[in-house]
């Protein structure tokens, strides 16, 4: 089977989609599905990988690790660095992924990261997945999770992923499977449109055995708006002090 990279912003659904591929068919390392803060049942991405890509953003220029949401990415400057490191230890990742092939990518800054990458690996020879989902749904779904930023900085955050990913496509001239968030909801449906895209053969049970087993009660209207509200209150007194 061809590797697969699962490109998307975060809270896009990528987590659920790469352990439902991922599911003892491709490498993404057994930390990948270990229990973390925010994901009970794993992250469904591989440790070493992630490690990489902090080193890209904060090396490329870009001087964090983390997507920042008040400072916009550069995809030329992640792009140029691959001519410009030393490419030792991205190389030795891909050498311990290729040994366990087929092996499976996914992490959020991807949507950046890959302008890297790209340099490392031939693309047209990969599985390329890219994952969406609705604004309002993103911002509900951070503040659910109590990770708090203004409606206006994950909608530009979010736009400005998705952009590059579009980008990178177009101008690669890639074979690509798009996927929305509401998709995931129609098991059957997902599992038909993956296996005739990835040759793979994903089951019901697969689904089941990597979905979300701590969900969340859902909560009224009221009481997400007053969350919101201190959450967002707390963002912006800290920013003050901050400038």
């Amino acid at each position: 089977m061809n590797n697969v990279v699962i490109l998307g912003p975060g809270r896009t659904g990528s987590s659920l989609l790469s352990g439902l591929i991922s599911k003892d068919r491709f490498y993404i390392n057994r930390e990948a599905i270990e229990s973390r803060d925010g994901y009970p049942d794993g992250d469904y991405e591989n440790p070493d990988l992630v490690a990489l890509n902090k080193s890209i953003f904060f090396e490329s220029g870009y001087g964090h690790h983390k997507i920042r949401y008040d400072r916009p990415v550069d995809i030329q400057a992640m792009a140029a660095w691959a001519d410009q490191c030393d490419a030792d230890q991205y190389k030795q990742f891909i050498a311990k992924c290729e040994a366990n092939r087929p092996w499976l990518w996914k992490d959020p800054r991807l949507c950046y990261t890959i302008y890297f990458w790209k340099s490392f690996v031939d693309l047209k020879k990969v599985k390329l997945i890219f994952i969406t989902r609705d604004h309002e749904q993103i911002f509900r779904s951070y503040t659910k999770y109590k990770v708090f930023f203004t409606k206006q900085d994950i909608y530009r955050k979010y736009d400005e992923q998705v952009a590059a990913v579009e980008r990178l496509i177009e101008e690669e001239n890639l074979e690509v499977l798009r996927i929305h968030y509401n998709e995931l909801k129609d098991k059957k449906a997902l599992i038909q449109k993956l296996n005739a895209y990835l040759g793979t053969d994903i089951q019901l049970s697969d689904y089941d055995a990597v979905r979300r087993t701590k969900i969340t009660k859902k909560e009224s209207e009221i009481k997400f708006w007053i969350r919101y509200g201190i959450g967002v209150s707390l963002l912006k007194i800290q920013r003050f002090f901050k400038k």
